[in-house]
């Protein structure tokens, strides 16, 4: 918005509003600055001017900002410190024009505001910037026209603007696009929806309403290519997100018709055709009525001739050689033309340049002909000048505290300005999930602006904060633990020093209660992420677990605190140390009805355990959700008896590894070995210290700790040394839904026969089964991946069997996922 500048006395405020009244003097002023500051930069040393533009004392002349006040008129306010945020205009930084007509431009972009002034009132040592707003008035009704497929309650509860809120135009926005993806997960693809605001009957009030042109519903019976010669129509229908509407596509868009994923998908054709060397294919869509609910959707291609690369070029370079940059590229002389490899080139040359300084660096790819079917690649190289980082601004934090932000960039003032590190810092903040994201209505940026002051830049970090708290309620089944409720509330931005809100310290807060038919537990846990200014998360948990579901002979019921650290070691690994302090109650049925053997008797007691765990873990799963490739590899060493009544040590090793298949098929494999046993003045592992196999999570064909010794009377007891092996290979059924077959193996031995000081096999009570006994099972599995979350179920078949697991198959089932 244009502002207004007039004459000053000294005592004069500078005043700026959105009026649009500009005066000679204004023009006068707008060239006249930049000379009087270029004049005055020539005449400083190069040493001098570095330490201005990393924030020295402002050069003579310029104004400082003293205080910045926030003044409303009328009814409608907003939050002053989000207004602040948004402003460039601070505390400590020079006032200029310039950086208030910045300010004018981005507050009305906010859409929230009707009219903005502000003045520069002259004070001991600066001035004070005083801002005045007209913000626009609440919402006072909200209307919806032209919806016949959706009720006016069912849009009202899509949307999170609500009757009294303020008029914000990004919310709104936010409210439209719901409304959109609302029709479209119903086929409505060519759905059009505005909104108008307009004075309300309520004096004082705004009336938003929704104006919906549904159009046509819209499901995909069939898609066809035409004009595909180089590319089979099966490939290309692989690569591509319509899908055609088929009985098992119960859920979100597939087989309905969406117009910018049809628009993504001649992207993909176009390049899968460019990557085979068919550099100029052009491709269009067409739909074609099947009947009133289904259309057909025809991709038509022109294919266009092939190409080789001939040669390839790189122009413009001064500040670095060929040498340097031409192995890193990918396109090669004498063979196809790649599109997927230029990109991978142009990206390459400009992270190369941008990693240095080089900021402003732009790549421009030049094709020319070659002769019959061949072309030359010329990498055309705008290089730019190098910029080091004056100041790093953060902006649109209401809650969240700057250095929860600026801890977690890999840069700061003074250094080279590197465009990687910047897209680093994007992705880490995105990362966290307290700011809006790619697709949202106001994303995260990380990115360089220009500044006065040559061979500088700033970094504005911008970020609109989203909620970070959750509560949950629900209920899971597991062939382990049953039927299980619960209730988990989670703050991801926790602030326990901040006793209003409780957020904005980037701490981490969960309390999980859960009640079921053979368990109970409570558990709440705080972590620091940057424990003394490092990061080192720093994490206490206070637990108690009541495990019915481990015996029917026995309870076990766990109550305790555990304080742990956890630092990253590169990229994909941490080490972590946990301390845990617990009382351990095991309560043993030994009334005189009760057949447990004497060796499960000798287990009745409470032990007061102090132990110290230490892990590795080294882990490049691409996902935790659906894995398809990467490992994770962990080693631990455990040792308890340092206090407390219980002395025993141990260790662990092993992993999993991923392999993605062609037909998104996956192999998998696992393995695990484990090693118990006791020093000190215990002579055996107490029975909640020693190892068991069996169960959904690892030999699936036996039930829950039934692959290993057990007693006479088939309880199981668990050993001192566990092996566990898996392979599995899992493969797509339909949409969200996914088949495996697997084979597991695994054995345990324990120590219980020098335990019990007695020989011959009968041990304290009675023989010992399955010790040193080598388990293994067959299994189909399915994996579903449903909107309550995931269910996964197995069917597994023993192959070994001892004189209590017969070789019936087991049924495995339980919902969420393994970490």
């Amino acid at each position: 918005m244009p502002a207004r500048y007039g004459c000053l006395s000294p005592d004069s405020p500078d005043s700026h509003s959105h009026t649009p009244m500009i005066g000679i003097s204004r023009h006068l002023r707008i060239a006249f600055v930049p000379m009087l500051a270029l004049a005055q930069l020539g005449s400083i040393p190069v040493s001098t001017q570095a330490q201005v533009a990393l924030g020295a004392p402002a050069a003579a002349g310029k104004r400082i900002v003293r205080d910045v006040q926030v003044v409303f008129k009328g009814s409608a306010t907003m939050d002053a410190n989000r207004v602040k945020a948004q402003m460039a205009t601070r505390v400590g930084e020079p006032y200029t024009d310039e950086t208030v007509e910045r300010d004018i431009r981005t507050l009305y972009g906010t859409g929230a505001v009707d009219n903005v002034d502000i003045q520069a009132v002259n004070v001991d040592g600066g001035v004070r910037v005083v801002v005045t707003i007209s913000g626009r008035g609440g919402i006072g009704e909200i209307n919806f026209l032209g919806n016949g497929a959706f009720d006016n309650d069912k849009l009202r509860t899509e949307i999170e603007v609500k009757v009294g809120d303020p008029v914000d135009d990004a919310k709104l926005t936010t409210a439209q696009q719901k409304i959109r993806e609302l029709y479209e997960k119903k086929g409505f693809s060519d759905v059009l929806v505005t909104y108008d605001v307009t004075p309300s009957s309520k004096e004082g009030f705004s009336a938003v309403t929704f104006k919906i042109e549904e159009g046509a519903r819209g499901l995909i019976g069939d898609i066809r290519f035409e004009g595909n010669n180089a590319i089979s129509a099966r490939k290309l229908k692989a690569k591509i997100k319509s899908k055609e509407k088929t009985f098992y596509r119960l859920w979100g868009k597939a087989g309905k018709l969406d117009n910018q994923t049809v628009l993504d998908d001649v992207k993909v054709i176009e390049q899968a055709y460019q990557d085979e060397g068919y550099v100029y294919v052009k491709v269009t869509y067409r739909r074609d009525p099947i009947d009133a609910k289904s259309t057909a959707l025809i991709f038509e291609i022109y294919e266009g001739g092939k190409y080789d690369v001939a040669s390839v070029n790189i122009t413009g370079i001064t500040v670095f050689s060929k040498d340097e940059l031409t192995p890193a590229i990918r396109t090669e002389a004498g063979f196809a033309y790649s599109g997927t490899d230029v990109r991978g080139d142009e990206k390459m040359l400009r992270d190369y340049y941008g990693s240095r300084g080089y900021a402003d660096a732009n790549v421009d790819t030049q094709l020319t002909d070659a002769g019959p079917g061949k072309l030359n690649v010329t990498y055309a190289i705008t290089e730019g000048t190098k910029s080091l980082i004056r100041k790093v601004n953060i902006s649109g934090n209401t809650k969240t505290k700057d250095e929860v932000i600026r801890r977690e960039l890999p840069f700061s003032p003074g250094e080279e300005l590197n465009t990687v590190q910047l897209e680093t810092a994007q992705t880490t903040l995105e990362n966290m999930n307290y700011f809006e994201g790619k697709g949202e209505a106001n994303p995260l940026t990380v990115r360089p602006v220009a500044t006065e002051v040559e061979g500088f830049k700033d970094v504005e970090v911008n970020v609109t904060e989203k909620p970070t708290g959750s509560v949950n309620f629900g209920a899971g089944f597991s062939s382990v633990d049953s039927l299980v409720g619960f209730v988990d509330v989670t703050q991801t931005n926790f602030d326990i020093s901040d006793w209003k809100d409780f957020r904005g310290a980037g701490q981490r807060f969960n309390l999980n209660l859960r009640y079921g038919i053979r368990t109970s537990s409570f558990n709440t846990s705080w972590t620091e992420p940057w424990f003394l200014g490092q990061k080192l998360a720093f994490t206490v948990n206070l637990f108690y677990q009541n495990l019915y579901y481990l015996s029917n002979r026995f309870d076990q019921v766990n109550v305790g605190m555990s304080l742990g650290l956890r630092k990253p070691i590169g990229k994909y690994a941490y080490l972590e140390g946990v301390y845990t302090l617990q009382n351990v109650q095991i309560d043993v049925d030994q009334g005189s009805g009760d057949d447990s053997t004497q060796l499960l008797r000798d287990e009745d007691g409470d032990y007061l355990q102090s132990k110290f765990d230490l892990n590795f873990v080294h882990d490049t799963r691409d996902s935790v959700f659906i894995t398809r490739k990467g490992h994770k590899f962990e080693a631990g060493l455990m040792v308890s008896g340092l206090g407390g009544d219980v002395e025993t040590y141990g260790a662990n090793i092993g992993g999993q590894q991923f392999f993605h298949l062609p037909g998104d098929t996956i192999l998998s494999f696992e393995g695990m070995a484990r090693w118990m046993d006791s020093w000190g003045s215990n002579d055996r592992v107490p029975i909640f210290d020693r190892l068991f196999l069996g169960g959904a999570y690892n030999l699936r064909g036996y039930d829950y700790r039934d692959a290993g010794p057990k007693d006479s009377r088939g309880e199981p007891l668990g050993g001192n040394m566990s092996l566990f092996g898996s392979v599995e290979y899992s493969f797509p059924i339909i949409e969200k839904v996914r088949g495996a077959i697997f084979w597991d193996v695994g054995m345990i031995e324990s120590d219980l026969d020098a335990a019990s000081g007695s020989t011959g096999g009968v041990r304290n009570g009675g023989p010992i089964i399955g010790d040193g006994e080598v388990y293994s099972n067959v299994g189909i599995g399915v994996r579903m991946f449903l909107p309550v979350g995931p269910i996964r179920v197995d069917l597994g078949i023993p192959l070994v069997k001892d004189d209590f697991v017969g070789n019936s198959p087991r049924f495995q089932f339980n919902m969420g996922y393994r970490f």
